[in-house]
């Protein structure tokens, strides 16, 4: 069997903005309300994570995440609403690709 499989990319300047493992952090921030929470959840490490935060709000025109710092009260994280807008315009990307990519794979195993 023959199959098309498809990674979706978004890029600004040469650098990636947005792919699969961002939008799964912002994701899993938005269900867990911190960034070492999502980290954990994803399996990957806070540097990791945080470093991915700082490169997708340094090529945004207006921050995705919302960091606050720890202290007395905890800190946290929040998705900004331009990164949940940008999230969900991702997810409409991804079904049109996925319904692509799925129509090229029926044709080629007919």
């Amino acid at each position: 069997m023959i199959e098309v499989e498809c990674h979706i990319f978004i890029k600004k300047n040469g650098n990636c903005f947005l792919g699969s493992h961002k939008t799964e952090l912002l994701n899993e921030i938005m269900q867990c309300g911190s960034l070492s929470g999502a980290a954990k959840k994803l399996k990957i490490s806070y540097q990791h994570a945080w470093t991915m935060i700082v490169e997708m709000n340094r090529l945004a025109p207006s921050p995705l995440v919302i960091m606050q710092r720890g202290g007395v009260n905890g800190g946290g994280t929040e998705i900004s609403s331009y990164g949940r807008r940008i999230l969900k315009e991702y997810r409409m990307i991804e079904i049109q690709v996925n319904k692509l990519v799925s129509q090229i794979n029926v044709e080629l195993n007919l």
